[in-house]
Order: structure tokens, then C-alpha cells, then sequence
């Protein structure tokens, strides 16, 4: 049966059961209630402020629905709604579609007129969603001036600059941005008076804190949660592909990354040896203010040296948010946005192991998924080796002994060392990633992640 179809028979269903529920509002709740079915009323809200008392079983049937709608009409909407908020829009405009529903009428016909209703009212809704910028605090470095950086829709800049071009967009009052630029230059501010300028104010301060840097993500037509969720994951390539950068990627990550990714400053614990005072002991688990060890001109260098990898990682973060017909090579982006994601993870993974499996999965994602040959073969493509035989075993081990025996369960060196095995593969997927970053920055032809082993 086509989707089509079933959106049909859904609909029918569902028209039907709902006809046949009892009168009165609340009647059926409490039956059910009483049953221990469920504990609290399932609604359907049907417009000017009316809903109806519906079941499990037609919510049910109402999720089923979204998705025949989903695949039958808006397939490539797919990726910027969560399947909840995609049944929450398709249980709305059901509810408001009910007022179509004709008893007169056949039941093919009715549903057809009630389809046609849903469909409607959602690409009404969705040509109503107007672009969003998604915005995270962020330690980028110590040039606090620093020139914008923008890698494809993501924007690094510094948090004056981000709140005048946020005042100019009209998202931020004439008030609250002098309050905030007085605030940020270390000037006391007195109280304000409540209001909702005031609250959104407040919210600016307490999402900013005490970072330097602003990250924004611009989306345009998604769901809310879905947006918010690809605009972090966005955030997180973009400061990933900068960590690329550094001579060590975990290092420069560890200050670049996102305020709302970070554990707190100090993590505390105790040691308690039989016989002696418990010792209190701390970790800093991260260092404030972003990469402080470049001057503004080396800064500047790197910026131009890594100019056409930004560009890359732009359109790979254009494809990951926006869907591979924005783009011309959705393949070989593809491939490039898992790899830095699994090397995101890996550079983050406090277990060396399970670094080790995410850094092996960065370099199999640029392999084309072809095991530890296809690292061989994409190493040896894209990387100067001086000492094959040298190569070939030290892979072996980060993939057979690392990777695979872990993955797998047949790990009997879990508690071994393995940070000098971590190091190499971490250094190892870097440099592969900046290779093909660049081939894929200076050829524009190509959209197979193959070419790069060749």
C-alpha cells in the first residue's frame, strides 16, 4: 500500500474511532483512569479552544499517521523535525481538520477532504518558520578584537561585536544594549525594573557568562528542537575543524569547546588510605579563556593557512543542516561530517580505548568503511611514510588490539596504558582529516570518499 493509501485508511480509521467514543468530556478518562490504563487525559485540540478526550490506541494510531503524512508528502522535510514534534504539527492540524469531517459524505470521501486539510495547514506552518540563529558562549582565544570567523552557517566573533549586529537585527533593545556593553566593559549597573526586556536581559548575561567569543548557528524552517539539536552538533564540528589547527587537537579543543559541553571548572575527590586522613583532591577540567598562546598576527596566519579548509567544513555543516540538495557532492561531505564528528568524540572521550575505537572510526569513516586495509591505503594516499613495516604494525594495534578486540569483548588488555596508542591515533586521524579536507577544497568534482584512498 502507497503511503498515500494509508494516510487514507489512517484517517478512516481514526475518524471512526473517534465517533465512537463515549459522550461527555471526561467520561472516558475516568473510566480508563479507574482501569489503570493511563493516568492522566490524552487531548486533541480541535480548534477555538476546544479539544477532545481521545485514547491511547487513536494516539497511537495519530503517530502512525505522521509518519504516512511524513514519507507521502514532505519527504524532504524529513531531517528538520524530531518525529515528536512532527507528531505534535500532524496531531494539531488533524484536530483542527476534524471540522471538514461530514458524516454525509462517504468515508473515502471525507478522508480525502480531511488529508487535504492536514497537508495544508502544515506547509502553511512550515512556511511560517522563520530563520533562526542559534547562539552558545564560547572561548575561542585571548585576541579579543578578533576579526569574524565564519564556517559556512556557523559564526565565531567577539561577544561586542556579536551584540551590536544583534541590536541591528532588532533582537536586542537600544537599552539593553548599552546596559550589556557597560556591563561587559566592567561598569556597575543599577537595577533594573521587571519587564520582559529585563528578563531577556538577564537571559543574554546568564547565557554569554563570562566568555569572550559568542558561536552562532543560523537555520532557517525546522522544528525547534530539531534546529536546536543541529545547530549544537553544527557548533561542535566548527570548533572541531579549528582544533585541526593545533599541533595537538584534544589540547586545543579542551579550551575551545563550548561552555554548555563543559563539566565544572574543578572536579573534586577524596583518597582515603587505611589508617590515614582521607586527602581531598581536585581536577581542572579545563583551562578558562580559550587558545591564549597565539598572538593576534599568528592568529592571523592561521586563518589564511587554513582558509580553504574552513570553506570545506563549511559546506560539509551546510550539508549536515540544510540537506544534501543544498549542496553540489553530498557524498564525499557526508563521509567528511562523520569523520570529524567520531574525531569530535574522540578528542572528548576521557577513555583512552574508547578514543582509540572513535579515532579508528574517523579515519574508517574517510576509508569508505574498508577496516584497518582501508586505513592502510587512505594513510599511505594521504600522509608521507617514511617506515612501512613500522606502519603496518603500529596500525595493527591501535585497530586489531585497540578497536576491533574492544568493540567485540575480546579486549584482555582493558587495563593496560594505552595513551601513547591513543596519541598516535589521534595523530594520525588529524592529519588524515587535513589532507582530505583539502583535496576536497581543491577539487570540486569530486563526491565519492573512495577518491581519497587513491
Amino acid at each position: 500500500m502507497s503511503d498515500r493509501r494509508s494516510c487514507i485508511q489512517y484517517i478512516q480509521d481514526i475518524v471512526r474511532k473517534i465517533d465512537d467514543l463515549p459522550d461527555g468530556p471526561l467520561s472516558l478518562w475516568i473510566r480508563d483512569t479507574v482501569e489503570n490504563q493511563y493516568s492522566f487525559p490524552i487531548t486533541l485540540d480541535v480548534g477555538d479552544g476546544k479539544v477532545i478526550y481521545i485514547t491511547p490506541e487513536i494516539n497511537r494510531m495519530l503517530y502512525s499517521l505522521s509518519k504516512s503524512v511524513m514519507n507521502a508528502y514532505f519527504g524532504t522535510n524529513k531531517s528538520d523535525f524530531t518525529d515528536s514534534e512532527w507528531h505534535r504539527m500532524v496531531k494539531r492540524a488533524f484536530g483542527r481538520a476534524l471540522v471538514c469531517h461530514d458524516n454525509e459524505m462517504g468515508m473515502a470521501e471525507d478522508a480525502e477532504v480531511i488529508l487535504k486539510s492536514v497537508t495544508g495547514r502544515l506547509r502553511d506552518w512550515i512556511n511560517d518558520i522563520l530563520e533562526r540563529e542559534y547562539v552558545f558562549a564560547c572561548h575561542l582565544c585571548n585576541v579579543h578584537d578578533l576579526e569574524p570567523l565564519s564556517i559556512g552557517p556557523v559564526r565565531f566573533e567577539p561577544r561586542l561585536a556579536w551584540l551590536e549586529r544583534t541590536h541591528g537585527n532588532g533582537s536586542v533593545s537600544k537599552v539593553s544594549l548599552s546596559r550589556i556593553q557597560r556591563l561587559w566593559r566592567g561598569e556597575r549597573l543599577r537595577k533594573r525594573k521587571a519587564s520582559v526586556d529585563e528578563m531577556l536581559e538577564k537571559e543574554i548575561l546568564g547565557v554569554i557568562g563570562e566568555s569572550d567569543f559568542v558561536c552562532s548557528v543560523t537555520v532557517s524552517k525546522m522544528g525547534a528542537k530539531a534546529g536546536s539539536q543541529k545547530a549544537l552538533t553544527a557548533a561542535r564540528i566548527a570548533t572541531t575543524v579549528i582544533s585541526l589547527a593545533f599541533k595537538k587537537s584534544s589540547s586545543a579543543l579542551d579550551v575551545i569547546t563550548l561552555p554548555f559541553d563543559r563539566q565544572s571548572y574543578l572536579q573534586d575527590y577524596l583518597v582515603a588510605i587505611p589508617g590515614r586522613p582521607c586527602g581531598w583532591q581536585s581536577l581542572r577540567s579545563y583551562v578558562p579563556g580559550g587558545v591564549t598562546w597565539l598572538q593576534e598576527e599568528e592568529w592571523a596566519k592561521l586563518r589564511t593557512n587554513f582558509d580553504e579548509i574552513f570553506y570545506c567544513a563549511g559546506e560539509v555543516i551546510k550539508c549536515f543542516i540544510y540537506g544534501e540538495d543544498s549542496v553540489a557532492r553530498p557524498k564525499v561531505l557526508n563521509a567528511l561530517f562523520q569523520s570529524i564528528l567520531w574525531f569530535h568524540e574522540g578528542c572528548r572521550e576521557k577513555v583512552d580505548l574508547m578514543a582509540i575505537v572513535k579515532f579508528c572510526s574517523s579515519m574508517e569513516a574517510l576509508a569508505h568503511g574498508r577496516n584497518e586495509k582501508g586505513i592502510l591505503n587512505l594513510i599511505k594516499a594521504r600522509l608521507i611514510i617514511k617506515n612501512e613495516v613500522k606502519l603496518c604494525k603500529d596500525i595493527k594495534k591501535i585497530y586489531t588490539e585497540g578497536r576491533s578486540r574492544t568493540v567485540h569483548g575480546t579486549n584482555d588488555k582493558l587495563g593496560h596504558d594505552w595513551s601513547d596508542s591513543r596519541n598516535y591515533a589521534e595523530q594520525l586521524a588529524q592529519q588524515c582529516l587535513i589532507s582530505c579536507l583539502q583535496q576536497a577544497a581543491e577539487r570540486n568534482d569530486i563526491d565519492d570518499a573512495r577518491c581519497f584512498s587513491e
